[in-house]
């Protein structure tokens, strides 16, 4: 398990145990799963957490002794709520299944007993269902991705295709960036959101693709205008979180060298279903950035 992953793991642990309270001491050592990771890995992981502004170590000379920050506590909430949101576990699976199969080198041939029990089909501690693997098979099949083997009727192997190797060569697997990067010009396709985004573990979006018509100025220009009204908008604390860290992510990745497009535009979907003005109760402002996200995605 790669540190983004398991410090991500960890946070949740830590929130758990805390009930949420931020500045409270837990032993890390003496988390129920985590005794026999090892201090210093442990210790790794922590630091990690540290660096992310996620937790502060307490007084305690054994260096086991940690305390969530405030962010901690947000980002914490933040990821177990995405947990549970159908897009990213449909977004986990695909890129689960794609990467899992490209680890099964040279075939490429994954039986799907084997992927249930592997870290890809997970979100944080959260098994995927059958239902969402199946669904997630029968999309890379309809793309061409995988050849999928069947007892009566369900799936109990796939094998990637010259196409499904392409996609899974890539350092990070995004199937959805991959997918639009095949398409023709003005072909809108599904999107994807990330699980844990910043500094955490399941985080597609290398794939660069100039196909959305997006650009860095156009992108700047939104992220003041939902900084300038967000502020006033009446919606739940969460989601105000949620859509703060959205934009953030957004003007770091316009500020970048070289702007990704693919994760921009997933970026901002996830802003629109923020914005949704049918759920916020100051409806002028949400309606305001709706027409504003619209424009770009047109």
């Amino acid at each position: 398990m790669n540190t983004e992953r398991a410090s991500a793991l960890l946070l949740v642990a830590m929130y758990q145990r805390l009930n949420g309270v931020a500045g409270t001491e837990v032993e890390v050592n003496e988390l129920p799963g985590w005794e026999d990771l090892g201090d210093e890995r442990l210790l790794t992981l922590t630091a990690h957490l540290e660096q992310a502004g996620m937790a502060a170590s307490g007084p305690k000379a054994s260096g086991m002794s940690w305390c969530l920050s405030p962010a901690g506590v947000v980002r914490a909430e933040n990821l177990l709520e995405q947990r549970n949101r159908p897009v990213i576990r449909y977004d986990t699976a695909l890129n689960g299944l794609i990467t899992a199969a490209t680890d099964k080198f040279p075939k490429h041939r994954l039986e799907v007993q084997n992927f249930l029990s592997s870290e890809h089909a997970q979100i944080l501690d959260d098994v995927l269902t059958l239902d969402e693997i199946f669904s997630a098979i029968e999309y890379l099949e309809n793309e061409q991705l995988v050849r999928v083997e069947r007892d009566a009727s369900r799936p109990t192997a796939i094998t990637l295709t010259p196409l499904g190797r392409k996609c899974g060569w890539n350092s990070n697997v995004d199937v959805q960036g991959f997918l639009a990067g095949q398409q023709p010009v003005g072909i809108q396709t599904s999107w994807s959101v990330e699980v844990y985004g910043g500094a955490n573990q399941i985080g597609p979006g290398n794939v660069q693709n100039n196909n959305f018509g997006l650009n860095a100025e156009q992108v700047m220009k939104l992220v003041r205008e939902v900084k300038g009204l967000v502020p006033s908008m009446d919606v739940p604390e969460p989601v105000r979180e949620r859509i703060t860290e959205d934009v953030e992510a957004l003007e770091r990745e316009a500020e970048r060298e070289e702007p990704q497009s693919a994760r921009m535009r997933r970026l901002i979907e996830g802003l629109r279903e923020s914005l949704d003005p049918s759920k916020a109760t100051t409806v002028g402002a949400a309606t305001t950035l709706a027409q504003s996200i619209m424009s770009i995605l047109a």
